[in-house]
């Protein structure tokens, strides 16, 4: 049983919490910051979920099959959304972003 956690994007309580960050302290333990398995995508870079997912299927004995752990399973998910993300994002540039110089002027 994992515990709840509030997403630091959209303030619910979430029974499957990603580790986004921890914010060290001078004195005491670092506070750990976690999202929802929805808003993880947008805040974890692909190579940062890909070693959560690791690191949490190597040390969790029900993560076989991947189904039977609903943290496995979000971790999974939240995977395949980041590297989607960025994939749509390399093949649609920004709004904002100069245009491509003509394909004469080269």
């Amino acid at each position: 049983m994992h515990p709840r956690r509030m997403c630091l994007d959209c303030q619910t309580l979430t029974e499957t919490p990603i580790l986004l960050y921890a914010i060290e302290r001078a004195s005491g333990p670092a506070f750990p910051v976690y999202a929802c398995p929805d808003c993880a995508p947008a805040r974890l870079t692909p190579d940062a979920a890909m070693s959560q997912l690791f690191n949490h299927t190597t040390a969790c004995p029900e993560c076989t099959p991947l189904e039977c752990c609903a943290l496995g399973w979000a971790l999974s998910k939240v995977v395949g959304r980041s590297l989607r993300r960025i994939r749509s994002a390399a093949a649609h540039p920004a709004a904002d972003a100069p245009p491509p110089p003509p394909a004469d002027s080269l």
